[in-house]
């Protein structure tokens, strides 16, 4: 096994639960109404393929690189969005990257203050894979936090943008008139 592969236990606690956060991630970002066979599909592309890519002979970092790739490919393999929603995907791909990126910080954070700073690097790198699998689990929370703060955001924003919507529509704001 290489540097970057993932365990068995690693993929069940962490690796499954953040695949399928990703895909309901990038189902809120693009503002696509989740089919459940799509959903579980882009999940399970999504998640097998980032499993496969952590075998290739890589440096740790450009799985990491490729991982938004992965999600465009499979979310126009299973949804062959038109320009508009591809072009939302790309945009949420690099958003929940980022959104990643940031809650693992704050798992190592976390471990830090916890643990110390020593102990917490010995932990992140702990040859047991089911402990370290135990450690990582903050950070899938934290991703499925803020994925569920951000579909709770976006929906009061959209529901706004609705309503501002068909007033204009309705024509009693946002026109001038004459007498």
């Amino acid at each position: 096994m290489n540097g970057i592969a993932v365990s068995p236990a690693m993929l069940i606690l962490k690796g499954i639960p953040e695949g399928f956060i990703i895909a309901w991630g990038i189902h809120i970002l693009t503002d696509t109404k989740p089919d459940w066979k799509r959903y579980l599909l882009l999940s399970a592309m999504y998640i097998l393929i980032t499993y496969l890519v952590r075998f290739l002979p890589i440096t740790l970092g450009i799985n990491t690189v490729l991982s938004p790739f992965v999600l465009i490919f499979s979310y126009q393999l299973v949804y062959r969005a038109d320009l508009n929603k591809m072009i939302r995907a790309m945009i949420a791909s690099i958003i929940i990257l980022v959104c990643n990126a940031l809650s693992e910080v704050f798992n190592m954070a976390l471990l830090s203050v916890i643990f110390g700073s020593e102990k917490a690097d010995v932990l992140a790198w702990n040859t047991e894979k089911f402990s370290d699998a135990i450690y990582s689990l903050p950070s899938t929370i934290l991703m499925a936090l803020i994925t569920l703060s951000g579909y709770f955001i976006l929906k009061k924003v959209r529901q706004n943008d609705n309503a501002r919507k068909r007033v204009n529509e309705d024509g009693k704001t946002g026109q001038e008139t004459r007498r």
